[in-house]
């Protein structure tokens, strides 16, 4: 399922909206130019865009925030990052937070409807590669656990993207709290192909820790049957 030119047509109107939320043309946002207005006498003029910005700028993080998007790293990264005009201490800080401003409000993370914009492209294009088992209800989810494969490094351990993310698809499939499963994450990486040959119980449904004694008990089994195997050739 890819995007459609429909979509793209959307998105492109969507722009063109956020964007005609500011006064002046781009390259009027950057600090330099921002300084330059200031130096050449239109502080006032910079200090109102920034008022008119921050105004906008706080009702899309409220909207954010009420639609249950307040754990998105636009809204995360953006909610305390711009203080009420008299907070400002030098020019500099003004040009570099009205600048920031201006990004964000051209940003598609910045609404709404641009987040779920942006959430379902990231569904469509995970779904291509095979990862079928996230949706809307835990791509957030999702992303962090992703985030601590990388925050652990595991890659320069062996262990893959792909298989993280297969990790993910055993947390699903027996509702496990993810955060428990990051705590050992290399065990799960280490035992995946067991991990996912494991059907759901009502027993081990939500526990990682039953899972795991599960994992185990596969492991000894195998170990079990090795052993057997090597005794026999011996013979």
């Amino acid at each position: 399922m890819g995007i459609s030119i429909i979509d793209e047509e959307k998105a492109a109107r969507q722009l063109m909206k956020r964007t005609a939320s500011l006064t002046y043309e781009d390259d009027w946002y950057t600090p330099t130019s921002i300084l330059t207005q200031i130096k050449t006498g239109n502080l006032k003029k910079v200090r109102k865009e920034y008022t008119r910005l921050r105004d906008i700028s706080q009702k899309r993080l409220k909207r954010l925030e009420a639609a249950g998007m307040g754990d998105t790293q636009a809204y995360l990264k953006n909610v305390h990052h711009y203080p009420k005009l008299k907070d400002i201490k030098t020019k500099y800080e003004l040009a570099g937070r009205l600048s920031d401003l201006s990004r964000f409000i051209k940003a598609e993370a910045s609404t709404v409807s641009g987040q779920r914009q942006i959430r379902a492209k990231s569904i469509a294009t995970l779904h291509e590669h095979g990862y079928k088992f996230v949706n809307d209800d835990n791509i957030v989810d999702f992303g962090r656990f992703m985030e601590e494969y990388r925050k652990q490094k595991l890659e320069d351990m062996g262990y893959d993207s792909g298989d993280a993310a297969e990790t993910y698809s055993v947390v699903v499939k027996h509702e496990l709290d993810p955060e428990e499963v990051k705590k050992d994450f290399e065990f799960w990486l280490e035992n995946l192909a067991i991990a996912k040959t494991l059907r759901r119980s009502k027993a081990s449904k939500g526990s990682a820790e039953k899972v795991k004694k599960r994992i185990l008990k596969k492991l000894k089994q195998k170990s079990k049957t090795k052993t057997k195997t090597s005794k026999r050739r011996r013979k």
